[in-house]
C-alpha cells in the first residue's frame, strides 16, 4: 500500500472514531430545560425532583437525589423524563427513614431513550416515608426530572 493511502485510510479512521463520540451537552439548553420542568404538571404526584445526570455505575443508591414523607405513602409509579444524553438509565430505590437501608427495595431501568420522555415506572409500594432516584447517563452528561406518583 503506499504511503497517501495508508495516510488516508488512517485519517477516515480517526475522523470516523471522533464521529462516535458522544457530543457534549449544551449546559444552558441543560439548565432551560429542567427550568421547563418545573411547570410541568402529573395527576396524584406527591413530590418530584430534579438533578444532574451521574457517570454510569454498577453500584445503586450511591448518587442522586432523595425525597421524604412525614407519613407513610403508597407509591403507584415514577414518572421519569431525561435530557441530553441518547439514553439514560435510572436507579429508584424506595424504603423508610427508620429501617435498615438492606430493607429498602431497588431497581434500575435501563437504555430509556430521552427523546420519548416521559416514561413510567410502575413502582408499587405500601407504605414509602423515602424515595431515593439517580438518572444514570455514560458519560454523566445531562440532566433528569422525576415525580413519584401514589395512589388515588
Amino acid at each position: 500500500m503506499r504511503r497517501w493511502q495508508a495516510a488516508a485510510l488512517g485519517a477516515l479512521l480517526v475522523m470516523g472514531l471522533s464521529g462516535c463520540a458522544a457530543p457534549e451537552v449544551d449546559p444552558d439548553a441543560v439548565q432551560e430545560w429542567l427550568q421547563q420542568q418545573e411547570s410541568v404538571e402529573v395527576p396524584g404526584a406527591l413530590g418530584s425532583m430534579s438533578g444532574m445526570a451521574s457517570p454510569d455505575t454498577d453500584v445503586m443508591g450511591e448518587h442522586g437525589v432523595t425525597i421524604t414523607f412525614e407519613e407513610p405513602q403508597g407509591i403507584t409509579e415514577i414518572v421519569f423524563s431525561c435530557f441530553g444524553p441518547e439514553k439514560m438509565d435510572v436507579d429508584i430505590t424506595t424504603g423508610a427513614l427508620d429501617t435498615d437501608p438492606e430493607l429498602a427495595h431497588g431497581i434500575r431501568t435501563e437504555d430509556l431513550v430521552c427523546a420519548d420522555s416521559p416514561h413510567t415506572i410502575e413502582r408499587v409500594q405500601d407504605a414509602a416515608t423515602k424515595v431515593l432516584i439517580d438518572g444514570l447517563s455514560a458519560d454523566g452528561q445531562g440532566a433528569w426530572s422525576a415525580f413519584v406518583v401514589g395512589e388515588e
